[in-house]
């Protein structure tokens, strides 16, 4: 399927997290960072792993409102580190740009901010593949 995964944190947990969801969907992509190295064209689904803040970088955000298109992406996942109404202004922030937002969110604990910090547990780890199963069963 045509899909990318990207992320948005320094956490070694959420991006082994990332992978898995990329592993389980098939992608033939590499998970990257938020801006990511390649363009995204006409992406069936964009799964975003974000740690959420109430004040995020620049790039995410204009990643996320200006560049965000439906020529990019007919749909958009997120899995979320942080306190829901951070993850609210970043949903509100996609809803804008007429991309299909799934409203099917992941919370995760990311646990320590630290890359080499990659594990994770099985029931997260069942957690995510029911995720992505679910989102991949909604696209349009």
């Amino acid at each position: 399927m045509k899909m990318r995964v990207l992320t948005a944190t320094n956490k070694g947990k959420l991006i082994s997290l990332a992978a898995k969801v990329a592993e389980k969907a098939e992608s033939s992509y590499k998970v990257d960072q938020i801006p990511p190295a390649y363009p995204c064209e006409r992406e069936r689904l964009i799964v975003i792993v974000v740690s959420a803040k109430a004040s995020m970088p620049e790039t995410f955000n204009r990643f996320c409102g200006s560049r965000l298109s439906r020529e990019m992406a007919t749909n958009v996942a997120l899995i979320v580190d942080g306190k829901p109404e951070n993850a609210s202004k970043i949903m509100q922030t996609i809803k804008n740009t007429g991309v299909n937002l799934i409203e099917d969110v992941l919370y995760v604990n990311g646990g320590l901010p630290f890359k080499f910090a990659k594990k994770y547990t099985p029931e997260e780890e069942s957690a995510v593949i029911g995720w992505t199963e679910r989102v991949l069963a909604q696209l349009k």
